[in-house]
């Protein structure tokens, strides 16, 4: 299993417009809000990510 991680909002959206995450697990460890790892959630099946996950450092 192959884990992504993601340090920014960009590099997360680059990644998925070219199709680099398809089947991976995706971890993000850039500050989200509720709202936004909401939006990047609902993006997981349209790029085909297997998993999305997020950082809790930031609580």
């Amino acid at each position: 299993m192959k884990t992504i991680i993601c340090n920014s909002l960009q590099s997360f959206w680059d990644m998925a417009e070219n199709d680099l995450l398809i089947n991976l697990d995706v971890h993000c460890v850039f500050p989200t809000s509720e709202h936004l790892q909401k939006f990047i959630i609902n993006s997981q099946e349209k790029y085909q990510i297997r998993s999305i996950s997020f950082t809790s450092a930031f609580l």
